[in-house]
């Protein structure tokens, strides 16, 4: 049984961190059947969080954390100990108010990244049990540490490091899929935002990098503020370009948020991210360009390239603005007299 969950575990690795989650829990049911709840915790950020709560006693753990140092805590107190721990070794609390029997067995132990396998049960958990359960953790711990790593390889390329965002490879693959999306949804709405930083050069050299990148940050909050829904992206496109991606969203709508994203751009309080002895100012507003799938683009990479047509036709007027192409395929900057829907109507 336990060669077969290493083999099972070893594939598991190849695949997610999830499956190889999904594969201690199968296990361990299969060499405890008589457990009910199966918690895997990882440690974060000076916690311990449950990361996987199997069972229906249990299901509210999901997500919960436990001090590392919680004295009252199974899982932390087996991590400290660094070798298993059963409610009838240490004076710690219950998972569970309904257990009469647990055990936490501490695996996966690198700085950082420790990991607790728990299990409990309304019945008694034989020595034996206990036994297969220290050495299933010790076969998922090899396994567990591959998927993590291969975990943050997957969101270092897919992540921006500083601003948390998507990285440009990200966003295309992403916007990709929902353009071959809406292809088979007529009534489908997207639009996208291209996003370029105003005087960001003229604030980097005066201010420094620091500075910078604190403005970025900043920036980046702004916009990941305005995803509403689970779909909508926001990428880092480089240096100090962005984009935004709306999902349900007429070209009207969009463009009224783009100018709602310029003003708030425009409204941030910059002088706190500013060096305190630094002299002078520097203004940071933002030149935006919005374009739409299907009226503007049919594949990802014209959407791409339309808005950043618009976003540097706002560029060449003046900045602090919005611009999209119009019914006539030109480019127009946006007005807010008459109203865009207006704008937008064909002659």
């Amino acid at each position: 049984m336990l060669v077969d969950a290493a083999r099972r575990l070893a594939c598991a690795a190849r695949a997610s961190v999830d499956a190889v989650r999904d594969e201690i829990v199968r296990a361990a049911r299969a060499v405890a059947p008589d457990i009910d709840g199966v918690l895997v915790y990882e440690e974060d950020e000076g916690a311990l969080r449950c990361v996987v709560a199997s069972g229906s006693r249990f299901a509210y753990f999901d997500g919960t954390r436990v001090a590392l140092d919680d004295p009252c805590s199974l899982p932390s107190r087996a991590l400290a100990a660094g070798h298993r721990i059963t409610l009838a070794d240490a004076e710690a609390t219950k998972l569970h108010p309904g257990d009469f029997a647990a055990v936490a067995i501490p695996f996966a132990r690198e700085a950082g990244r420790a990991c607790v396998l728990a299990v409990a049960s309304q019945r008694a958990i034989e020595t034996e049990t206990i036994d297969r359960l220290v050495m299933l953790a010790d076969q998922a711990a090899p396994a567990y540490l591959i998927a993590l790593d291969r975990e943050l390889d997957r969101r270092r390329a897919e992540y921006d490091g500083l601003t948390g965002l998507l990285t440009p490879r990200a966003l295309r693959q992403r916007l990709a899929v929902l353009v071959d999306r809406a292809r088979l949804q007529p009534a489908a709405r997207l639009a996208l935002l291209f996003v370029d930083t105003d005087h960001f050069k003229c604030w980097n050299d005066r201010y420094g990098h620091a500075a910078g990148d604190a403005l970025l940050r900043e920036i980046a909050h702004v916009l990941r503020s305005a995803a509403h829904r689970a779909d909508d992206l926001v990428a880092r496109n480089g240096g100090d370009e962005f984009c935004v991606v709306f999902t349900e969203t007429d070209k009207s709508t969009a463009i009224e948020r783009a100018d709602t994203l310029r003003r708030r751009i425009a409204a941030l309080d910059v002088a706190r991210l500013r060096p305190a002895d630094a002299e002078g100012s520097v203004q940071i507003t933002a030149s935006i360009g919005v374009a739409a799938f299907a009226a503007d683009a049919s594949t990802a990479s014209d959407l791409l390239e339309r808005a950043d047509a618009a976003m540097y036709h706002t560029k060449e007027t003046g900045r602090d603005g919005v611009s999209y192409a119009a019914p006539d395929r030109s480019l127009a900057r946006l007005s807010m007299c008459p109203p865009v829907a207006e704008m937008l109507r064909p002659v």
